[in-house]
């Protein structure tokens, strides 16, 4: 056998590491540092969620009372916060402005859908921004109030406009009356 071949062979079975010491300080320095990360992290994370449930709860209240005044877009707000609150909805605001019946593929079946606009085959981008923003500001104060500021609605679960009777009306205990909605539980 050759020299450089037992010298190649052995400097590939050579192995070179390199350990660095820390102190404990550098140690604590450091979990401190990526604790602070995890923390900002987290933060934008959980801001995130909110602005996503911000916007559903906002197209709800544009959707079905922007003609109405402050009190008939909370109380649209808060019945939706009752639903999230309730054993008998899904537990996000998202889920239940867009809960309905789907079809096969998944998609929402027209006029299946817990509120009518969701599925009524229109657009659903709001088309007055001056009015959507408003709708917005009452979703941020019925978000941050609830629980904490008296339900107008006296706890309903359900709602529909004044001028129609559905049939599901009458299985109900109507709660309040507030502009163009009538309220129940």
């Amino acid at each position: 056998m050759k020299l450089s071949t037992i010298v190649s062979g052995s400097l590939s079975l050579i192995l070179v590491l390199s350990v660095t010491v820390l102190t404990v300080q550098e140690l604590r320095a450091m979990e401190h540092d990526r604790a602070q990360l995890n923390a900002q992290i987290e933060a934008e994370i959980a801001d995130m969620q909110y602005q996503e449930q911000l916007q559903c709860m906002a197209l709800n209240i544009y959707h079905e009372a922007r003609s109405d005044s402050a009190l008939g877009q909370e109380a649209v707000g808060m019945v939706t916060m009752n639903r999230v609150y309730s054993d008998k909805y899904p537990d996000t605001i998202c889920d239940v402005v867009y809960q309905s019946h789907v079809n096969s593929k998944g998609n929402p079946i027209r006029n299946k859908c817990q509120f009518s606009w969701y599925c009524d085959g229109k657009n659903d981008t709001p088309r007055d921004t001056v009015k959507f923003l408003e709708a917005k500001t009452h979703a941020e104060w019925v978000m941050n109030n609830y629980g904490t500021e008296r339900d107008i609605t006296g706890g309903a679960l359900m709602y529909h406009a004044s001028y129609v009777n559905p049939y599901w009306s009458k299985a109900y205990t109507k709660t309040s009356r507030i502009e163009s909605h009538i309220f129940y539980k």
